[in-house]
């Protein structure tokens, strides 16, 4: 599939162009591409490139196929999408380049065009078809350099209906709905406590799953070792809306909980707003605010981040904060870009770009305040791992490692290579397992010779993926939050306490919310059969 036919207009309704999209010439993401010099000093940085030794799957060697692509010269094919979806998405090479190329935003618009391929109506493609009977399609042969995919004239799909089936749920029904995805993460921890997990291993029942012919098999194991004891309330019940100043209040900050974050590590979120609150902040957390968006940009979903980002910011305009708190580095990162991925949105440009300003790591709002060092002793060893899209993405490197150095009681060690990759990267770690347990390991290698007892962290898909590692090495290593232990100090100091839980209530409270989950799915199942019978009998009717 060619990304241009001029000769073929389309112009049903609900139909897009065929040179919609970022890929194109003419376009920002064009102006981007060709800042790059393609001297090559982001090749060592880049950690597919270090592991396959394929300059395709290098930054230099991707941006040649994206302007490819956007001249005409080469087609979106199974073999572009695999190296676009290849790259971690680290950044790394941003931190390298002399001229100042975002690579970040090259990838998330080479993938966003891959889905808009991928989306074409069928009667779209049906007019590509009948062009290419017309015409002989040239064939990209590249240059020795940068050698290119030859043309293939019937080249299998670029994604499956299975994959596709499963990006709609995950990215367009579960990530946008609160509700959804507590079920979904309601669900797992039952799965995990309740038994069922350890019988679905003796019997062999994960075995077997994994082998099926699904999109996911001989990949099942990874995600549900990821997940290993997911902690929180099988349904949390939603964070306090207002949380006030502990003393006299200097700030007004909105708190972004996040999806993911805040179903499994929802301890990291409750120690984030203790700590704000510590530190004179009234912190507003509020209930309507969505996911970020920040999974839907890097995969490529960026219509759906789109949405995200205008229903985000129309919340917390509401609220007037002086700052906007987030704990999550991915996350943090697309917040901080909220401006550039509403830049052509008349109503949302220069509001998204306010937004983005008021946008701060927790570190990086704490070390810029008169922050409270009334902390008591914390006997650690702290070994911390830079995640990339809070050294490459933000460019914050030092502000964690200022807080840890000002625990009493924390010894910080130096970790080896502390900003390459761990592999995690947003789902990558799911999708792409060979590479990602490669790089795990290559982490786990640096983190093992520090001898630390706590890897401090500050993104969660880290902290699971280097949590994963430590277990399968059988390695006694706490993988933290920096606010955790700030947190941990805080109390230690005696700044404030955490309220013994009545043991009893909430074991009452975890049954009530099971059996509303249950109930809940049990009644979605009963309306998705009435309707599967409904469009059965419509159907013999027709």
């Amino acid at each position: 599939m060619t990304l241009e036919f001029p000769q073929v207009p389309i112009t049903s309704q609900g139909i897009a162009s065929l040179d919609q999209g970022p890929l194109h010439r003419h376009t920002h993401t064009y102006d981007l591409m060709r800042q790059c010099i393609h001297c090559g000093f982001c090749l060592p940085t880049c950690p597919t490139y270090a592991v396959l030794g394929v300059e395709m799957d290098s930054p230099r060697g991707r941006i040649y196929q994206m302007q490819a692509v956007a001249d005409g010269r080469m087609d979106i094919t199974p073999e572009f999408v695999e190296h676009m979806y290849c790259c971690l998405g680290c950044r790394a090479c941003e931190t390298a380049c002399p001229s100042g190329v975002q690579f970040g935003k090259l990838i998330e618009a080479a993938r966003e065009q891959i889905q808009i391929e991928v989306t074409l109506p069928s009667i779209q493609s049906e007019q590509r078809r009948a062009l290419q009977t017309q015409a002989e399609k040239p064939v990209a042969e590249g240059d020795e350099t940068y050698p290119l995919h030859a043309h293939l004239p019937d080249s299998p799909a670029l994604e499956s209906p299975g994959e596709r089936l499963l990006r709609r749920f995950f990215f367009d029904i579960m990530l946008p709905s609160r509700i959804i995805t507590s079920l979904v993460f309601a669900g797992l921890k039952f799965y995990q406590r309740s038994g069922l997990q350890a019988i679905v291993h003796r019997t062999g029942l994960l075995d077997l799953a994994n082998a099926l012919p699904t999109p996911f098999q001989g990949k099942l194991k990874t995600p549900e070792e990821l997940m290993y004891q997911a902690g929180g309330d099988l349904l949390p019940t939603p964070l306090p809306e207002i949380t006030p100043a502990l003393g006299r209040q200097r700030y007004r900050v909105g708190f972004i909980s996040g999806c993911i974050m805040d179903q499994v590590f929802r301890d990291i979120n409750e120690a984030t707003i203790r700590v704000l609150s510590a530190n004179s902040c009234e912190v507003i957390t509020p209930l309507q605010q969505q996911c970020c968006g920040a999974l839907h940009v890097h995969a490529g979903e960026a219509e759906q981040g789109r949405r995200l980002a205008q229903h985000n910011i129309d919340v917390f305009e509401a609220y007037n904060c002086d700052a906007i708190i987030i704990n999550s580095a991915g996350c943090g990162s697309n917040l901080k870009e909220y401006g550039h991925l509403l830049r052509d949105e008349p109503i949302y440009a220069s509001r998204a770009q306010a937004f983005s300003a008021k946008v701060k790591d927790i570190s990086e709002f704490l070390t810029s305040i008169d922050w409270n060092h009334d902390m008591g002793e914390v006997a650690r060893t702290v070994a911390y791992h830079d995640a990339c899209h809070l050294a490459h993405g933000q460019k914050i490197k030092q502000q964690p490692r200022q807080l840890l150095q000002a625990i009493p009681g924390v010894t910080v060690v130096n970790l080896k290579e502390s900003d390459w990759c761990c592999g995690s990267a947003g789902i990558y770690n799911i999708m792409n397992q060979e590479m990602a347990s490669t790089l795990l390991q290559r982490k786990m290698d640096n983190i093992a010779a520090t001898g630390a007892s706590v890897i401090a962290t500050g993104n969660p898909g880290c902290m699971m993926q280097i949590a994963l590692g430590a277990r399968e090495r059988n390695l006694h290593v706490d993988v933290m939050h920096p606010i955790q232990l700030i947190d941990e100090a805080y109390r230690t100091g005696g700044l404030y306490e955490i309220p013994a839980h009545n043991v009893a209530a909430v074991q009452k409270q975890r049954q009530r919310a099971l059996l509303i989950g249950l109930a809940i799915g049990v009644g979605i199942g009963v309306l998705l059969q009435r309707n599967r019978r409904r469009r059965i009998h419509a159907s013999k009717e027709y």
